[in-house]
């Protein structure tokens, strides 16, 4: 890893922390208080968290690279968290599973998915979402 990417991947956690809290938040609220099942309450909290971190990455993380729409960027985005979303939402579902049927086994669950969608997501991200064009310098 270079020494210039590192600030960057703070900025991707700070932002994935936020993402995280509404996530998780939803999720609460949608299984716990309204009682939607638990993969339906898990996806529509990674659509919300997705959006959520669009917003913050492209903002914080990666201002200096931002080079094409809101809307050509956010689709980007949900296609590459949707790809990611994969890894999270089998760990999920298999942790579901295999963790015994507690209170807190589909809190465990959703943190395990979140951290095993991370890496993919991060790569998308720096690479193809918010790329610098070849011809451009970044913060030009």
């Amino acid at each position: 890893m270079r020494i210039d990417t590192f600030p960057h991947i703070l900025l991707f956690a700070f932002v994935g922390s936020v993402g995280f809290v509404v996530d998780a938040a939803i999720f609460a609220l949608l299984f716990e208080l309204i009682e939607i099942t638990a993969l339906k309450a898990r996806l529509i909290a990674f659509i919300c968290a997705a959006t959520t971190t669009w917003i913050g990455n492209r903002v914080l993380t990666f201002k200096h690279r931002v080079r094409t729409s809101r809307l050509t960027q956010w689709k980007k985005f949900m296609v590459a968290s949707c790809f990611s979303a994969l890894p999270n939402l089998l760990v999920f579902k298999i942790s579901l599973e295999l963790l015994p049927k507690t209170q807190f086994a589909p809190y465990i669950a959703l943190i395990l998915g979140v951290l095993a969608g991370m890496i993919s997501n991060y790569t998308l991200s720096s690479h193809w979402v918010f790329a610098t064009k070849k011809n451009e310098q970044p913060g030009v």
